[in-house]
């Protein structure tokens, strides 16, 4: 205030000398008060003029079907060949509807990885878990799943309806047989995968002696050593079992088959740079177009490909 009263006493030029504002302040100021001092991005003004609605469009779809934020929608659509934005662009969008959350970081703990795929597997049962027969009973179940290091690459996922060595080191041979043969396993210290006294070995601990793999047991204090094959067993529950109800246990089946395929070949990893299991494991190329072979996204398709071919 000052200083327009002031430009108003001795003019523009002098008040800006005295008082060191520049003279184009001053005329904004005195123009539209005191939002127009309010500094602008002019280079974000001009990126979000540039994207099509529709681009927002199937930005806020996939938002409210996956909740990906910004740096994954960005590199699926980017990837997948829908549209190249930015994630400032999508961070933006979800602002200005209210949709932003913190972060906390977790703290980050040691970190190893093998330096070929087949180097090194980790193993982890998980259950039990009850499939509920609607009147008639439950099954009681467990799964167990076994991750490449390297890779992430999913070698085999089962559901078991007993939580034994036998059943572990069929499914281990088949895995071996499909994949080749790892030259360490790691898991934890439970059953089946430990014996039952020190020293001796259980079923599954002589099968792997039997195939000249290493088995290496982690810490019971420290949980993040077998951390890869736990960030599956997250991500399983976060998009499978929290999602979905089985009637029965081949359903229950076919549903872990069917994350097994998209979890290796279609499901994009940020710790691997944006790739997928299948691609640093064996090269497998990532084809994908639009929104297919995502579980939560493809009924979305037909809509995309019809904004697409109208843009």
């Amino acid at each position: 205030m000052r200083a327009v009263r002031l430009a108003g006493e001795v003019g523009p030029a002098v008040a800006s000398a005295q008082l060191s504002i520049p003279r184009h302040s001053l005329a904004a100021y005195e123009a539209g008060g005191i939002e127009a001092l309010v500094e602008r991005s002019r280079r974000l003004l001009r990126l979000r003029k540039t994207v099509p609605a529709w681009v927002d469009t199937v930005i806020i779809a996939i938002r409210l079907h996956t909740y990906w934020n910004s740096k994954r929608i960005a590199t699926e659509m980017s990837r997948r060949q829908i549209y190249q934005i930015s994630p400032a662009h999508i961070d933006q969008l979800f602002q200005d509807r209210g949709w932003s959350r913190g972060t906390v970081p977790r703290p980050p703990g040691p970190r190893y990885e093998g330096g070929r795929s087949n180097e090194l597997w980790h193993v982890d049962l998980k259950g039990p878990f009850f499939i509920n027969l609607r009147g008639r009973g439950y099954i009681k179940t467990w799964i167990v799943g076994l991750v490449d290091d390297h890779s992430r690459f999913l070698i085999g996922l089962r559901i078991l309806t007993e939580a034994k060595a036998v059943p572990f080191v069929r499914w281990l041979d088949e895995c071996c047989e499909l994949c080749g043969q790892p030259l360490r396993l790691m898991s934890d210290n439970g059953k089946p995968f430990v014996g039952r006294m020190p020293g001796l070995l259980s079923s599954f601990g002589k099968r792997l002696a039997e195939l000249h793999i290493q088995h290496l047991r982690t810490q019971i204090t420290s949980p993040w050593t077998n951390g890869k094959i736990e960030a599956f067993s997250a991500v399983l529950q976060a998009e499978v079992l929290d999602r979905k109800r089985f009637a029965d246990f081949a359903q229950a089946e076919a549903a872990l088959a069917r994350f097994a395929e998209y979890y290796n070949h279609h499901r994009l990893s940020s710790v691997l740079g944006w790739l997928t299991p299948a691609e640093r494991y064996n090269g497998t190329a990532f084809t994908d177009r639009g929104l297919e072979n995502v579980p939560t996204l493809v009924n979305l398709q037909p809509g995309l490909e019809e904004l697409m071919n109208a843009a």
